[in-house]
């Protein structure tokens, strides 16, 4: 059978030369298996490095929303004018509950998800493309130092409140922008993955990526929350932010094994260098588009519709998590300590449905499918991973619109755990894109992911925001109206994902 090409619609997704094992491909590049040691590459250090990416991120999530509205009370409605010995954490707990306040800082975090989407959108494929020439780890340091910066600013408006405006917010998220935001890092990450695992274990390996995110964001309100309580400062808590990153960027450059070499040659790296470095950006952006559309008709219609899936459930990730503090701080008066306790409860959760349930259920539909049909090569929709898809959107859809038709915290607090049942929706598709493509052009299929998820950190956070900032006062359920519809939308799209005739037309 000539190579990417299917002739029967009852052949496996990928041919079996591109489906088998990482650890196959060793004799075809030239290298020799060499025993392990603790400083070869392999899936533990990246799932390690990312959690601890994650932890810094969940943790200061909280923090970073209650600081940006503290600013935007301190410099829009000055409380402390009229008493000057209020601190920003004093003057936050006057604008809790302020639809204007809430309001405007809804629109702060539209201009700021703007300024690093633009920039990530143009920076995220380039970076992605650039991985498969000089490794991962150069990628995942860049990210790292672009938030860096971004924590640099923010503490200069903390020191100087009353000299620096909060506006200048814009400049840290743009250098956060240039450095490919984390959106290339989980690229990354999930392309040191792909590096070093077979298809079939990627769902498993890019589910305990996503549990890495979700026990960051709930235990990192907590340690938060802890934070605040011990130093009473956003300033020091940011200083501790700063540290964090300073020492992932360490890590990334000297400590984290390189994984783009572990199956490849000096060979493979020349013809890199040789055929990719004239491309300008605009070239870059277009050869990683190419891993989305030179396949068959089929399975291009697959990716295309797998890849939307994907960047909506990725903007809404993004930019709900302060839209959810928003909505509870106006609608139920809730206090930082008890948003923490909300993001905490929901994100555990997830973890519990991505760690425990997830793979438990989806390892009894395997065996169910199996029984019913003879051993295949598929390494995608034999497995039950299209109906895990449907599944999770459908429990998205059901949260949303509970949340939408209740003002009860004990329901809010209960639909969202439905809606993160949800969670494991991010792992299957991802898992599925990657199994589109062979192996050594993951790298171009998750730039163009990045720059899709770029572009939905752009459109979608602007759509919610804009949304909850003029409905705020009148009808705030309609963000999760708005979130409930479009999933639907998404539910009905994803029917059209074929598990068979993926062969060329």
């Amino acid at each position: 059978m000539p190579h990417g090409r299917l002739e029967n619609e009852e052949d496996p997704l990928l041919p079996e030369d591109q489906c088998s094992d990482g650890h196959d491909h060793d004799h075809e590049h030239g290298t020799t298996r060499k025993s392990k040691s603790f400083r070869d590459p392999s899936s533990a250090w990246i799932i390690l490095f990312w959690g601890m990416f994650a932890m810094s991120g969940g943790t200061f999530v909280v923090p970073e929303f209650n600081a940006s509205l503290a600013l935007v009370c301190h410099q829009r409605y000055a409380p402390s004018n009229s008493r000057p010995d209020l601190s920003l954490m004093e003057e936050l707990e006057l604008c809790l509950g302020d639809k204007n306040a809430q309001a405007d800082i809804s629109r702060l975090i539209v201009y700021c998800q703007f300024t690093a989407g633009i920039l990530s959108a143009i920076t995220a494929p380039i970076l992605g493309s650039l991985s498969d020439r000089v490794g991962r780890k150069p990628i995942l340091a860049l990210s790292t130092t672009g938030i860096l910066l971004y924590n640099a600013v923010m503490l200069l408006i903390l020191r100087y409140p009353d000299a620096i405006d909060v506006r200048w917010i814009l400049v840290g998220y743009a250098l956060e922008g240039l450095g490919g935001t984390y959106i290339t890092a989980i690229a990354a990450s999930q392309a040191y993955i792909t590096d070093l695992s077979s298809p079939r274990e990627r769902a498993t390996l890019f589910s305990y990526i996503q549990a890495c995110t979700s026990l960051a964001q709930a235990a990192g309100p907590l340690i938060a929350g802890i934070l605040i309580a011990w130093i009473n400062s956003f300033e020091g808590v940011y200083w501790i932010s700063f540290a964090c990153y300073l020492l992932l960027t360490i890590l990334a450059i000297f400590v984290l094994p390189e994984s783009r070499w572990a199956r490849s040659n000096d060979e493979t790296r020349i013809n890199l260098d040789n055929s990719r470095t004239r491309e300008n950006p605009l070239q870059q952006v277009y050869s990683s588009c190419k891993s989305l559309w030179e396949c068959s008709v089929n399975r291009r219609a697959n990716l295309v519709i797998l890849a939307i899936i994907e960047q909506f459930v990725f903007g809404v990730m993004t930019c709900l998590p302060p839209l959810q503090m928003a909505y509870s701080s106006y609608l139920f008066h809730w206090r930082p300590t008890t948003q923490s306790f909300y993001m905490a409860l929901v994100n555990t959760w997830s973890i519990l449905v991505l760690v425990v349930l997830f793979p438990v259920i989806m390892s009894v539909v395997r065996r169910q499918i199996r029984r019913k049909r003879n051993r295949t090569h598929s390494t995608v929709f034999n497995t039950g991973e299209l109906g895990a898809i449907r599944t999770s959107l459908s429990l998205q859809i059901l949260g949303y619109a509970g949340v939408a038709l209740t003002r009860s915290p004990v329901w809010f607090i209960f639909c969202s755990l439905i809606f993160a049942c949800g969670n494991p929706v991010t792992p299957l598709l991802t898992s599925s894109l990657t199994a589109h493509v062979p192996s050594e052009h993951s790298g171009h299929l998750l730039g163009m992911l990045s720059f899709m998820h770029a572009i939905g950190r752009i459109t979608i956070p602007t759509a919610l925001n804009a949304t909850y900032s003029v409905t705020i006062g009148v009808f705030p359920q309609a963000l999760f109206v708005l979130l409930a519809g479009s999933v639907s939308i998404l539910l009905l799209a994803s029917l059209c994902v074929k598990h068979h005739g993926l062969g060329s037309r």
